[in-house]
């Protein structure tokens, strides 16, 4: 049983591991974009839009912050032993509290890249816009509601509720 709680924890650091991993691609990728705008805006290049470059590494810094975060919480929470996460150690933000706080932390990273992934879109669209483009503003309405309907693990529960 000791042998698969150890498989269980490394597979659940090496997911960890892979997304902080991503993050930093994503950051690598979003300087590579923000080079290319600097270079455009230089140039008076109109060919590669300046705007929906610099909207793209907003968009892709953004996500990897999101995610890297995710990646660190995700292992204070589920890879570190109790021991290491129960002291003062570790920064409070990353110190593991309810499965609830986790998810609705995901689901506003979700919200948050969607926004934002449709603020590029509409940055970069052509002046005739498709009804298809109203799909993702509905799917952002669906999540928040759904987020809104969803009980919140650390922020309805904790000591700061008790207190208003």
């Amino acid at each position: 049983m000791r042998a698969a709680g150890l498989a269980f924890r490394a597979i659940i650091a090496l997911a960890a591991l892979s997304m902080i991993g991503s993050g930093l691609v994503l950051l690598g990728e979003a300087g590579t974009n923000l080079l290319a705008a600097a270079r455009a805006m230089l140039a008076n290049d109109h060919a590669q839009s300046t705007i929906s470059l610099v909207m793209k590494t907003i968009d892709e810094c953004l996500f990897a912050v999101i995610i890297t975060l995710l990646g660190a919480k995700v292992i204070a929470s589920f890879v570190l032993a109790e021991r290491v996460t129960a002291g003062d150690d570790l920064p409070s933000w990353i110190r593991p509290s309810e499965m609830g706080e986790l998810k609705s932390t995901f689901c506003q990273a979700i919200l948050v890249y969607l926004i934002v992934d449709f603020a590029t879109d509409m940055a970069t669209a052509d002046s005739k816009l498709e009804p298809g483009y109203l799909v993702l503003p509905a799917a952002i309405l669906l999540i928040a509601a759904a987020l809104k309907l969803m009980p919140h693990g650390g922020a309805a529960s904790g000591p700061q509720s008790e207190r208003h």
